[in-house]
């Protein structure tokens, strides 16, 4: 279970930062209907970055407290509060990333061949 973890976490890191460095602009379709989506432009991107920044520095302080201290019990409530804060930061920025991708259609959809008329 540890090494999902680890994968996990190095997906949120790099990723992360990827998307705050680079910050490319690019499409996400839509779960269940790929010809429509959301359109992340440069400042989304970033946001979403540090969205998932957030939830690597979630991952590892979860990963550390959990296995990695001499002591195996619940954290001090400072300790929850400074992690619940970081959760709701992390999730204010991944909304605030999806509310500023601009949705529309698919640029690079095509019809599957089925439904295509002659």
């Amino acid at each position: 279970m540890r090494s999902l973890q680890v994968v996990m976490l190095t997906l949120c890191l790099v990723g992360g930062l990827y998307l705050i460095m680079q910050a490319p602009v690019f499409f996400l379709p839509e779960r269940w209907d790929p010809a429509i989506g959301r359109q992340f432009d440069a400042n989304a991107s970033r946001l979403l970055g540090a969205g998932l920044l957030v939830l690597a520095v979630l991952g590892a302080h979860y990963m550390h407290e959990m296995y990695y201290s001499g002591r195996r019990k619940l954290a001090a409530a400072r300790a929850q509060r400074r992690y619940f804060l970081l959760v709701l930061l992390a999730l204010a920025l991944i909304s605030a990333a999806m509310y500023q991708a601009t949705p529309g259609p698919n640029p690079d959809y095509r019809a599957p061949g089925s439904t295509r008329t002659p």
